[in-house]
């Protein structure tokens, strides 16, 4: 294979590194199932030491966009026209444990404030409703995306029954950035049993309309899964 590019700045390296790979995927130079060079000849090619080459390929598998399976290499998952389709999304999504921890310490503040109305406006009706999404949840015995789209239903349900249209949107917008991380992350923690949990514990404020216990079940959830996501991304740059 040809020289890819010309040596990288080694100013913020893994997002260089990131950014040559996904104009290269844009571009048709790097095509879904193509298999990337070794990690000595990208090395080599951009300039890079290896911890800079991982933590950029960690964070390209972690969005779906690279699979790297030991003993077959890294191969290409994603087409170009998925990110000509989605470019803030993909934008949003190419982060280090740094960032993702700011991600996750905004969405606490922002459920957390929709949280505690819900517990205070919640109808009967809201409340059936997130009932129903809990269900849902509780009826999925192996993880995977159906998992992933009942939890957010469950959050999307508690932003509705805050009656507050413009933090439910602010809710709406964010909630698909973690989609494909939420996805990475029942694979490897390989169940919702502990979110379940700490659902239900919402969902019993909820319905006792205790707006602090409520708020403090929320963020200890949120918490755990940002802590989970964190040390994921730590594995995955290792």
């Amino acid at each position: 294979m040809k020289s890819i590019v010309m040596q990288i700045d080694r100013r913020r390296l893994r997002d260089q590194i990131v950014d040559q790979l996904i104009s290269m995927i844009v571009s048709g130079k790097l095509r879904r199932g193509d298999k990337l060079p070794s990690e000595h000849v990208l090395m080599k090619q951009f300039g890079v030491g290896r911890s800079s080459l991982r933590e950029a390929t960690g964070a390209l598998s972690l969005m779906g966009v690279l699979t790297v399976r030991p003993g077959y290499g890294t191969h290409v998952t994603v087409p170009p026209e998925e990110f000509l389709a989605k470019p803030l999304s993909w934008g949003l999504m190419i982060m280090g444990r740094d960032r993702v921890r700011e991600l996750i310490e905004a969405r606490i503040f922002l459920e957390k404030t929709i949280v505690g109305l819900a517990a205070e406006r919640a109808t009967e009706e809201d409340i059936a409703e997130i009932r129903y999404n809990q269900a849902q949840l509780k009826a999925i015995k192996k993880p995977g995306r159906k998992g992933v789209q009942a939890d957010l239903s469950f959050h999307a349900a508690l932003a509705k029954a805050g009656h507050n249209a413009v933090l439910a949107r602010f809710l709406v917008e964010l909630l698909p950035r973690m989609r494909s991380w939420m996805e990475q992350q029942v694979s490897v923690i390989k169940g919702y049993d502990q979110v379940r949990e700490q659902h239900d514990e919402i969902l019993c404020a909820i319905e006792a309309h205790d707006v602090e216990r409520a708020r403090s079940a929320l963020c200890n959830h949120l918490k755990s899964a940002g802590d989970k996501l964190a040390s994921i991304l730590l594995e995955r740059q290792l």
